[in-house]
């Protein structure tokens, strides 16, 4: 997989944060494929659009839960064959949640918006137990961002606060940064 970022797109206008379907679009339109490269043998100049495939990206917007169908594009690289897919920086790798619907599920659960875990759900249309793998997931992100000591000197609230209300552009800054300490995408299942 390749995460896409808006510095390696020709020409991307920065768009507001609340469209992520703009985003991704803007994101597949602009991508630059001189500047990528192979996330497996590091070639460069040499990816080529090999397929696609489609899948749901889940987005939160005007407090309504949006089902997306989106296509992801797959490039194959000419020097070591393998094929990638290209995921801009509001896909989560391997869930059909947004990075905003995530901010926003947690969000809204420690500002104790709805009067249950239940009700928050139902609003989210998930499963209680989607739910809880997410929030356990962004807490064990959290620490791994923070580290033992930050993390327990930040609450949860502030922490989800502030990716919340970030442009879209310090929480593609945030997204890329992460990767580059952990090696896995901010909310990624690694199991």
């Amino acid at each position: 997989m390749i995460r896409l970022f808006s510095k390696l797109c020709n020409h991307f206008k920065q768009i507001s944060f609340e469209n992520e379907l703009a985003i991704f679009h803007g994101h597949m339109k602009a991508i630059d494929l001189e500047a990528l490269v192979c996330p497996f043998c590091s070639a460069k100049k040499s990816l080529s659009k090999f397929s696609s495939y489609k899948r749901h990206l889940v987005t939160y917007e005007n407090n309504n839960v949006q089902n997306n169908v989106i296509t992801i594009s797959r490039y194959i690289c000419s020097s070591c064959k393998h094929t990638h897919a290209i995921l801009p920086a509001v896909i989560i790798p391997y869930l059909s949640f947004s990075f905003k619907f995530t901010i926003s599920i947690i969000y809204d659960y420690l500002l104790k918006k709805f009067k249950s875990v239940e009700a928050l759900c139902e609003h989210y249309h998930i499963a209680i137990s989607t739910f809880y793998r997410i929030f356990n997931k962004f807490k064990e992100h959290k620490k791994l961002w923070l580290g033992l000591l930050e993390d327990k000197l930040t609450s949860n609230k502030i922490f989800a606060h502030t990716l919340k209300n970030a442009s879209f552009a310090d929480v593609e800054q945030f997204v890329i940064n992460f990767l580059n300490k952990t090696n896995i995408s901010f909310f990624q299942e690694t199991s």
